[in-house]
């Protein structure tokens, strides 16, 4: 199902598909083609069932990690307990592509996202 530049270790030159928890069954038992899969990285910062689907799935598609809570534009900077457990997440997914929100979500402490 790998096609375009993924074949070469890079991001594939087709659409893929956003991941939701509602459909991780599915795709595990059908494996549709579609070129990759992108997922909320902070959906499987808490490891458990959720993160063993994606290991299921790794081999079959390329994933993309898509974050929306490291809070690039807060004065407070990054979470640096948030930006380890990513860090850990993508060296255990190794994703083709990781990408975050420039947003500024959290301050003092709050997420407001």
């Amino acid at each position: 199902m790998i096609g375009g530049d993924a074949e070469r270790g890079g991001a594939p030159s087709a659409a893929g598909i956003g991941l939701r928890a509602p459909h991780v069954h599915e795709v595990i038992d059908t494996r549709p083609p579609t070129a990759w899969l992108e997922v909320h990285a902070e959906n499987y910062l808490g490891g458990g069932p959720a993160l063993r689907s994606l290991d299921q799935l790794r081999p079959s598609y390329p994933i993309s990690l898509h974050g929306v809570g490291l809070s690039l534009g807060s004065a407070d900077g990054p979470d640096a307990r948030h930006l380890r457990r990513l860090a850990a997440l993508i060296g255990r997914i190794e994703p083709v592509l990781v990408s975050e929100h420039l947003s500024w979500s959290i301050t003092g402490g709050v997420y407001l996202n």
